[in-house]
């Protein structure tokens, strides 16, 4: 009933309830702690409960409790960042079986312990790092509320047909990544038509369906779905991520038949040549034409569309244009968190190349008079934050190297000295050669070479050699 009403209200009374809800929920935090946040009392994690859209929850993550993802590889998990070798397999358990009595119940008392880290690292790591706008969790905050004993979400990446081989991607996600390293493709070998029969019993209650691949459009399964879902349950809301590069009739019946369609577009440049570059195989100009025609769908249907964005070493130079871009077209911007492959991710960047994106980045300002538009550089801001946490990460990491080398240069020096066994002659000329030594770019080198030098050997060029022909030598030992 609650939900009924939320539904009908206008926009800033819905706005409004959450704020409202959101504050009574802060309030009742920081006096009754919720059962769920007993056992996670890291600041990292009571510092995300007091961030969060509704106000600290039960559980710190929802998607085991609403959400199932079938990976391409038969496994099935809450999400995308979580399926592993231990994920419960659609190839030795229905649906029905793997939601009630399979992984996902393990996965679920793990974070009743408050363990983040067995299987859910990717979190995990960004919850650490105070990063809370990029976390995965978030996604499925929306659903907190649900009642249901079955999955209200349900994400669907059964196979990698793609049109596209995007330089980021790889082949698990892309047939024509796959085809080139192969004669042949994998497409879907996990999901066949007894999958698609079971679920019947999932379809009533889910909703929100969402559609990755490959590209959906190219899937010919997902039409079977989504068949099943105008017919079993047509107010569920279909979220279909595609990279606009695909439009045929069948698409256009698909536009006409369901009301309730959503779009995340992935584009990751708005330059035409780096754009082709990035999505080879890919048309700019066709995609903003989908693009556009996907948001009169959603003008007209009153759903929505957003653009997903990979930041990468090739696009920094416009990631904010993005914001700008989504504002012009009255849309929501997200970023993605790109860690592979290594070399165009910004976490690996060259140390003053990232400084100088992150000051470029901060430099950018944008309109925050509109709901979308306040989402969307709350977003880039996000985005900003990861950088910036990511250059601390090489900072500390730096630090740590630098302490470790001191330490290994300490432990050497001493075993060195050890050698001359407190002789006070043979110190001083020793001291000199490494204050010599020290000048030169391979003194580490040197002196872990000297350390495994016979200690007779050693005293016996130390008194018999002058400061520069130990020197000479020290240098050929490298």
């Amino acid at each position: 009933m609650i939900n009924k009403i939320y539904n009908i209200l206008p926009q800033f009374c819905k706005d409004l309830t959450v704020e409202i809800n959101r504050d009574l929920r802060l309030l009742w935090f920081m006096f009754v702690k919720p059962k769920g946040t007993k056992k996670c009392q890291d600041k990292s994690f009571l510092a995300y409960q007091k961030s969060r859209k509704y106000g600290p929850l039960k559980h710190i993550c929802y998607a085991p409790y609403t959400s199932m993802f079938f990976a391409r590889n038969g496994k099935v998990s809450p999400c995308y960042a979580s399926y592993n070798d231990n994920s419960s397999s659609i190839d030795n358990a229905s649906i029905h079986d793997i939601w009630f009595k399979g992984s996902f119940a393990k996965i679920r008392e793990e974070h009743n312990n408050c363990d983040f880290e067995t299987t859910c690292q990717f979190c995990n790591k960004l919850m650490l790092q105070k990063s809370y706008g990029s976390l995965l969790i978030n996604k499925y905050e929306h659903y907190a509320f649900s009642k249901s004993k079955y999955p209200t979400i349900m994400e669907f990446e059964l196979s990698n047909k793609c049109n596209l081989s995007c330089i980021m991607c790889d082949s698990n996600l892309s047939s024509s990544i796959e085809k080139n390293k192969k004669d042949d493709i994998t497409d879907n070998k996990h999901y066949d038509k007894s999958f698609i029969e079971q679920l019947d019993e999932f379809i009533p209650h889910l909703q929100l369906a969402e559609f990755t691949g490959g590209d959906p459009f190219m899937i010919k399964e997902y039409y079977e779905i989504w068949d099943k879902i105008a017919k079993i349950n047509p107010k569920c809301h279909i979220l279909i991520t595609t990279n606009a590069n695909t439009m045929n009739p069948k698409i256009e019946h698909l536009l006409n038949t369901h009301k309730n369609i959503h779009f995340n577009v992935s584009i990751d440049s708005l330059e035409k040549e780096n754009y082709e570059n990035i999505r080879r195989g890919g048309k700019f100009e066709y995609a903003l034409h989908n693009i556009d025609i996907f948001i009169d769908y959603c003008r007209k249907n009153k759903t929505n569309l957003n653009i997903l964005v990979c930041p990468m070493t090739v696009n920094r130079h416009e990631l904010h244009k993005f914001v700008e871009f989504a504002n012009s077209k009255n849309i929501c911007v997200y970023y993605h968190t790109v860690i592979k492959p290594k070399e165009l991710s910004l976490k690996y960047l060259d140390k003053q190349l990232l400084q100088e994106t992150i000051s470029n980045l901060q430099t950018f300002e944008a309109p925050k008079k509109t709901k979308k538009q306040k989402t969307n550089f709350e977003n880039y801001q996000n985005l900003v934050k990861l950088l910036i946490n990511w250059e601390k990460e090489d900072k500390k990491e730096e630090s740590t190297n630098k302490k470790e080398e001191l330490l290994t240069k300490t432990q050497a020096l001493e075993l060195i000295l050890s050698k001359i066994d407190g002789n006070s002659n043979l110190n001083k000329k020793l001291m000199a050669l490494l204050d010599e030594l020290n000048k030169t770019d391979v003194y580490l080198t040197i002196i872990g070479k000297l350390v495994k030098i016979e200690n007779n050997i050693f005293v016996e060029y130390l008194q018999t050699k002058t400061v520069e022909e130990l020197k000479e030598i020290c240098l050929n030992l490298k």
